[in-house]
């Protein structure tokens, strides 16, 4: 139920700008609590459990997180810049590298979501399991209205219009190409979101069982941290399958821009490692005046 500031710099990156992320998340306090708050009703001292919870995260996250994603952007940068085409196994591996940067960025919230939901009451089992359906119903039609060809040219709009974002414009011969590169890869919507519902469903049940804050964590852990686990044989091929098309994607793409758009990328990712670079400062000397005396 908590989300990770993964997500909120993913947002931040696709709307982009630097005063955008410095915006997100020097609000990321009072995101993440009205987006836990809109899962379902909680009492008053759920809520304060939810602020306190929350606001250390948030330390954590400066703390141990924050470095690590300027470590991975800064890995991303040098990629990006390759003169030569960009190889599809180090696509991979930054893909897996931000994977696992995902995965250890939820750890610290798995046991306090476990022991908030482990009090929820029949009511508001229900109403968040109403939250998860209208979820799913959204997604749904955000990925899977139209036949199989209208959601793979839907999808190949929003590789051009995010890439565009990242490199600048791009000309024609290079977006057609990319379009029909993007069609070529594996259409894994359903599976995904098939995966999530199957462990809503799972989740919901554990929580009508009041099954307590250990099994729901260790159910959570499992969703989160080996997904691939929690799928059946069937998605894991189709996901597998879909991954290893968008790794190649990647690694063809980088190998139609044009130095100038190469450019146009590094100059991007530079601002957001900059921008980090100084919440992580700031953090830092925050936490050595607040150890210091008031007494001179």
């Amino acid at each position: 139920m908590k989300k990770s500031l993964f997500f909120v710099f993913a947002l931040a990156l696709f709307i982009g700008g630097c005063s955008t992320v410095s915006l997100v998340y020097r609000n990321a306090d009072w995101y993440l609590v009205h987006k836990i708050n809109d899962y379902t009703s909680f009492n008053s001292r759920q809520k304060d459990t939810i602020q306190k919870d929350v606001s250390d995260y948030m330390q954590w996250h400066r703390k141990k997180a924050l470095p690590e994603y300027i470590i991975f952007l800064q890995n991303l940068n040098g990629a990006t810049q390759y003169d030569d085409r960009l190889r599809v196994e180090e696509v991979a591996r930054l893909r897996k590298q931000l994977s696992g940067l995902y995965k250890k960025t939820m750890v610290p919230a798995i046991i306090p979501a476990a022991q908030l939901l482990s009090e929820l009451d029949s009511q508001q089992i229900r109403e968040l399991s109403v939250t998860f359906a209208e979820q799913i119903k959204k997604q749904r039609k955000d990925y899977l209205t139209g036949n199989q060809t209208e959601n793979m040219d839907k999808r190949a709009e929003r590789v051009l219009d995010f890439l565009e974002w990242l490199a600048g414009d791009l000309g024609d011969e290079q977006k057609q190409k990319v379009t029909e590169l993007s069609r070529k890869v594996p259409v894994a919507s359903l599976s995904y979101i098939q995966h999530r519902e199957a462990n809503q469903a799972r989740l919901i049940a554990l929580l009508n069982e009041h099954a307590g804050a250990e099994k729901i964590a260790s159910f959570l852990s499992a969703w989160i941290l080996t997904p691939e686990a929690t799928r059946t044989p069937q998605q894991q091929r189709t996901i597998q399958s879909f991954e290893s098309g968008m790794d190649e994607l990647i690694a063809t793409i980088h190998g139609l821009l044009t130095a100038r758009q190469k450019e146009h990328i590094g100059s991007l990712v530079s601002s957001y490692i900059q921008e980090m670079q100084k919440f992580a400062t700031d953090d830092q000397n925050a936490g050595e005046l607040s150890m210091e005396s008031p007494v001179r």
